[in-house]
């Protein structure tokens, strides 16, 4: 039987290589573009992840309007204000971090934590100044709980807990002021007091709105320049999988009234971006794999009305209904498993070669000097399982008419 349907293939050469390329082609076409979507993907998630948290802990506390206190002091009374209040807390914070932080250290997915206090201050150096996001950390546990340490571009981060005031300054915002590593500058609070702090380092994450606008000290200066001793802002949690980000969000949320949020929840724009890659991939390979079906289709439909003779002589010989089926699907799935392996081969090299092709004008902001491809055991059974089903759904339709054909029809309508 395999016999026969290569013979029959092989009987027309040209059709049938241009439809087993159809298939390689578009199996290759969505390994690489599959490959090269999600190593960008992948290098977009760890840059988010590693530089801010898997999971982060932060002060939720809402502004008080006008119905906030209808509950409190005016129980079912219908109360008008003619100035409505407002007020926000300006240093919002953790009501109890201390347990967050027992509660971390007994956590087995807990890889490192690191509590943070941000203050809103003026960074200035000589004339120039700009308004800063001044993020007090412990340089110990900020190293273990992000990528800080990779993002240094000069001096130590680790500086920071030597005892004195430094900073650690974003490459944007070192360059508007003219910031270099030793230099001195002034932090401004909102009550105008200006602290001197010694420039320590020069951080670059490859995120703009971080790098101009973020600046790292110790906690207990920060803490103080915000004139909030003791207080925490924030708590960024590492975990040992990430993939359990959103779960473990979700379950201590239960524990608290704060803001328990995975770094997913924080960037739902970016995954939702995903989704819409992975939907054009597949549309892609489905377009493309259509087409190349046709192409399958054609052949052996073509084939099936020039082997009539044929088909006869085997209806003839006992080949049953079935036979004549497995006969021609069995050409149809030759091609599209062939048209699969060779299109897995054929983007694998491709994928290859892309990695050697350098980029040199995003280096800065992605961190890459390559093209980025992610080598996934999925794309793989994706790209041979649409390749292969392709190839059975096109050759069932011609296997099946033929089956249908009667030997002394056909022996009457060749004269």
């Amino acid at each position: 039987m395999f016999f026969l349907a290569v013979r029959q293939l092989l009987s027309r050469p040209r059709q049938t290589l241009l439809a087993l390329m159809g298939i390689t082609l578009g199996t290759a076409a969505f390994l690489t573009i599959s490959g090269i979507m999600l190593g960008f993907r992948q290098l977009l998630i760890n840059q988010l992840i590693n530089s801010t948290a898997h999971v982060s802990i932060s002060a939720d506390k809402p502004p008080v309007t006008e119905h906030s206190l209808d509950g409190v002091f005016f129980p079912g009374a219908l109360v008008h204000w003619t100035v409505p209040p407002f007020a926000k807390d300006e240093s919002p914070h953790l009501e109890y971090p201390q347990g967050w932080f027992d509660l971390l250290d007994k956590a087995p997915e807990v890889k490192a934590y690191s509590p943070q206090f941000t203050a809103q201050v003026l960074l200035a150096r000589t004339k120039l100044s700009r308004p800063c996001q001044l993020v007090g950390v412990r340089a110990a546990k900020q190293a273990l709980a992000t990528d800080i340490l990779d993002d240094m571009v000069a001096g130590n981060f680790m500086d920071l807990d030597k005892g004195g005031f430094e900073v650690v300054v974003g490459s944007g915002l070192a360059e508007k002021l003219g910031i270099r590593q030793g230099d001195t500058v002034n932090v401004t609070d909102a009550k105008g007091q200006a602290y001197p702090a010694k420039v320590a380092g020069i951080c670059q994450t490859g995120v703009n709105d971080v790098d101009d606008s973020t600046a790292y000290g110790p906690l207990d200066f920060v803490q103080r320049v915000g004139q909030a001793p003791g207080e925490v802002s924030q708590i960024v949690v590492r975990l040992y999988n990430p993939d359990l980000a959103r779960q473990m969000a979700a379950q201590w949320s239960l524990l608290t009234k704060e803001k328990v949020q995975s770094w997913d929840e924080a960037n739902a724009s970016f995954t939702n971006v995903f989704k819409i890659q992975d939907l054009v991939r597949f549309i892609l390979i489905f377009v493309i794999l259509v087409v190349a079906s046709f192409g399958i289709y054609n052949i052996l439909n073509n084939m099936v009305n020039q082997k009539r003779g044929e088909i006869a002589i085997l209806r003839s010989m006992g080949y049953e209904e079935g036979d004549i089926t497995r006969l021609f699907l069995l050409q149809g799935v030759a091609l599209g498993a062939l048209g699969g392996l060779l299109g897995m081969v054929l983007g694998t090299a491709f994928c290859l070669y892309l990695q050697t092709i350098p980029i040199t004008g995003a280096a800065a902001i992605i961190k890459v000097s390559h093209v980025l491809v992610a080598w996934r055991l999925p794309n793989y059974i994706y790209g041979f399982s649409m390749a292969f089903l392709s190839g059975v759904l096109s050759g069932y339709f011609p296997a099946r008419a033929a089956s249908r054909m009667s030997p002394i029809d056909i022996l009457r309508s060749e004269g």
